[in-house]
């Protein structure tokens, strides 16, 4: 039984990983597209509201202020 409860157990945490995994590439595929568009989207911090621009997005994920990859680094 205390296998049974052990392999549950695994099997859970690997449907949360896969669960996180869909929900962060959701998430970067949302901002990403709101960044092409060039719309800012609110964000919240604490107990503030802050606006992220497209710039910041993109820098987030690693492409310049246009939304082009950056260069690889040597």
């Amino acid at each position: 039984m205390v296998e049974t409860k052990s392999s549950l157990w695994e099997e859970m945490k690997s449907l949360r990983s896969a669960i996180d995994d869909s929900h962060d590439r959701s998430t970067r595929a949302a901002l990403l597209e709101h960044a092409r568009l060039g719309h800012s989207v609110p964000q919240g911090d604490g107990d503030t509201l802050v606006w992220v621009t497209p710039a910041e997005i993109f820098a987030r994920y690693g492409f310049d202020e246009f939304g082009r990859p950056l260069p690889e680094e040597q």
